[in-house]
């Protein structure tokens, strides 16, 4: 079975945060420390492709391919980490939808 985790291996610009443990190994960093180098990466990527819309409005020979890679890696990120809410809003509607 393929991991989601390793789908995001393809993605330029998005590396998965070093904490994260591999299948027999006992975790090194909590979730929380995981979900924030996460949303520091997609920040961090969000403000390369601000830069490179900057340079390439304000130069008179815009690189405009690697503009376009910048702002479709900002998408990605930005989309992979809206979907990582959706699916934890969704682990905790079902939480506490359980009848006890």
């Amino acid at each position: 079975m393929i991991s989601p985790l390793s789908l995001t291996s393809g993605v330029p610009g998005l590396q998965m945060p070093q904490g994260l443990p591999s299948a027999g190994t006992p975790p090194s960093a909590s979730f929380q420390e995981t979900l924030l180098q996460s949303w520091q990466q997609m920040q961090g990527v969000q403000g390369d492709a601000q830069q490179a819309i900057q340079a390439a409005l304000s130069s008179d020979d815009p690189a405009l391919v690697e503009t376009f890679t910048a702002v479709r890696e900002s998408d990605l990120a930005l989309r992979l980490m809206i979907q990582i809410r959706n699916k934890l809003l969704d682990a905790y509607q079902e939480i506490q939808n359980l009848r006890m």
